[in-house]
């Protein structure tokens, strides 16, 4: 019993060595994993303390930046305030310039009046173009006895500019406008290189004159043909953007100098896209006329017109307007010019051409006759706007029926679609 009692004692002091050696091992390991807590804290403490260390450092980099800056600044300030300084002085050489210059418009106005004087066409030394109305003879006469027609075409252009400027109008008086396009057309015809001073001095009347027409609606038709025959006579086509260009061009491609213009502007691809806009808004004559004049392969003229003398018979059912004498005389001169064969009712050309009381003749059938075609100078084709050239023009077209010679018709008015 006793020796059963003693190896019981034993095993239960094994056991509880057994149990605390694992509590003495469990500790141990509890102290190893604070040692290394303790280890990493201090490796963080020393990395903190360095950082603290630093931040003086940053902060004098910080300041010595900042006062770099306000020494940058300080010498913007400078530049600004000598720029300033710089464009009062332009100012004031600007004026100067515009007071040598409207010297030497006085002096040129004389000249002009001397030469005109000499040619037996005097004009007064402060007459305006808008108090006198121009031809074509007389327009050539005076540019061609001027020694330099560039320079007087953009003084005459300047002149009316600046005083329209100043008036506060919108744009140029149209009887300004027809004048005008007679010298630039002319100067044309004369030719001759545009020097560089010329063209600065051009590109400052044509930026003050863009911004009087609008170019995204321009208040009158004829003044934007006028702007950009200006624009390509001292060329100044970079002057205006793609946009702009072709928002002018719409509104001028109906009249003769269009497709001209086109062509000047380089607007030759886009001309089949204006000629469908015009057909699709029924636009029909500047439609065939920019068509025959390009020789466009994609639209019929013949097809185009007849659509164009539908809409004017439908039109005359109750009363012929002068508008409608226009519309006629312009499909008559389309089928001469570009020699379409085209049936036209008789009952039409007598209403609008031949006007009788109960009269109601049969279709007649318009021909050309192959003569001679005339050649039109650019200046001849000005009919449009001086009426001048109108006993000039007559239309080639032969009907099968007594017929009278008729001057074309032609409204002065800016009116956008004829």
């Amino acid at each position: 019993m006793e020796k059963t009692s003693v190896a019981h004692e034993l095993e239960l002091t094994v056991t509880t060595q057994s149990k605390r050696q694992k509590v003495v091992d469990e500790r141990f390991k509890e102290v190893e994993v604070k040692e290394k807590e303790h280890q990493v804290l201090t490796l963080k403490l020393g990395e903190i303390k360095k950082q603290i260390e630093f931040k003086p450092d940053k902060l004098k980099a910080v300041e010595i930046e900042a006062c770099g800056k306000e020494k940058e600044l300080d010498l913007l300030r400078n530049q600004i305030k000598l720029e300033e300084e710089k464009l009062i002085e332009v100012r004031k050489s600007v004026k100067n310039t515009q007071s040598e210059l409207e010297l030497k418009k006085k002096e040129l106005r004389q000249r002009s009046n001397v030469i005109i004087k000499n040619e037996q066409h005097s004009i007064g030394e402060e007459t305006e173009l808008s108090s006198v109305s121009l031809g074509h003879h007389d327009v050539s006469r005076v540019l061609r006895a001027t020694r330099n027609p560039t320079e007087y075409v953009l003084d005459l252009v300047e002149r009316e500019i600046r005083n329209a400027h100043q008036r506060e109008e919108s744009g140029l008086q149209n009887s300004v406008v027809e004048n005008l396009i007679l010298f630039l057309e002319e100067l044309e015809d004369i030719g001759g290189s545009v020097k560089p001073q010329l063209r600065l001095k051009a590109t400052q009347v044509a930026t003050l004159w863009k911004g009087m027409i609008r170019t995204e609606a321009p208040r009158s038709c004829v003044e934007a043909l006028t702007f950009l025959l200006f624009v390509v006579a001292y060329g100044l086509e970079s002057l205006i953007n793609e946009e702009e260009t072709a928002l002018l061009a719409t509104s001028v491609f109906h009249y003769k100098q269009g497709p001209r213009i086109f062509h000047s502007l380089g607007l030759k691809l886009q001309i089949p896209e204006f000629v469908v806009d015009l057909i699709t808004t029924r636009q029909y004559i500047p439609a065939v006329r920019l068509t025959c004049l390009l020789k466009l392969t994609d639209y019929s003229p013949s097809n185009i017109l007849m659509k164009e003398i539908i809409d004017l018979r439908r039109a005359t059912l109750e009363k012929a307007e002068n508008n409608d004498v226009g519309r006629l005389r312009a499909i008559l001169e389309l089928v001469a010019d570009y020699k379409l064969d085209i049936d036209i009712p008789g009952d039409l050309i007598t209403k609008l051409m031949l006007p009788r009381e109960n009269s109601t003749p049969p279709v007649l059938h318009c021909s050309v006759t192959h003569r001679p075609k005339l050649n039109i100078s650019s200046s001849d084709q000005e009919a449009t706007f001086s009426p001048n050239v109108f006993a000039a023009t007559r239309s080639n077209v032969d009907l099968r029926a007594p017929k009278r010679e008729f001057k074309p018709f032609v409204n002065s008015s800016a009116n956008c679609r004829y």
